[in-house]
């Protein structure tokens, strides 16, 4: 049981190391995590607000951090939050709005809140915290 809490911290370790990345990314070299995300980079205001994606990569990164140094329950799950809100926000686009739907980045997103779940409540078990 011990290499299985092992796995899920580099597990989570990794995601927060992914978010990290993405926010850095939108920071420093928008194009590219346009690209990344299979998205044209907009101009102008449209740009402006487009940034705003760095800062929920950023805000899941910070959670799922705050989440392994602290084992306490509601920041795995506030960044579970943001990333699967991403994944239902992606899919109510394709169902209602005409937008290709991206199977693939959705997968991710949900698998990604799965683990994030799921150390919820192993990890925080593991502390010795019933929160």
């Amino acid at each position: 049981m011990q290499v299985g809490r092992t796995v899920l911290l580099v597990l989570v370790a990794v995601i927060a190391l992914f978010m990290a990345t993405n926010a850095a990314l939108w920071l420093l070299v928008p194009e590219r995590a346009a690209k990344v995300l299979e998205m044209p980079l907009l101009t102008g205001a449209g740009l402006s607000s487009q940034m705003d994606i760095g800062a929920l990569f950023l805000g899941a990164a910070t959670f799922t951090v705050m989440a392994l140094i602290t084992r306490e329950r509601p920041w795995f799950i506030a960044g579970a939050v943001l990333i699967l809100g991403a994944a239902a926000y992606r899919t109510n686009a394709y169902l209602f709005h005409g937008a290709a739907f991206l199977s693939h980045m959705v997968t991710v997103e949900v698998v990604i809140g799965a683990i994030l779940i799921t150390a919820s409540r192993v990890l925080v078990r593991e502390a010795g915290l019933n929160r």
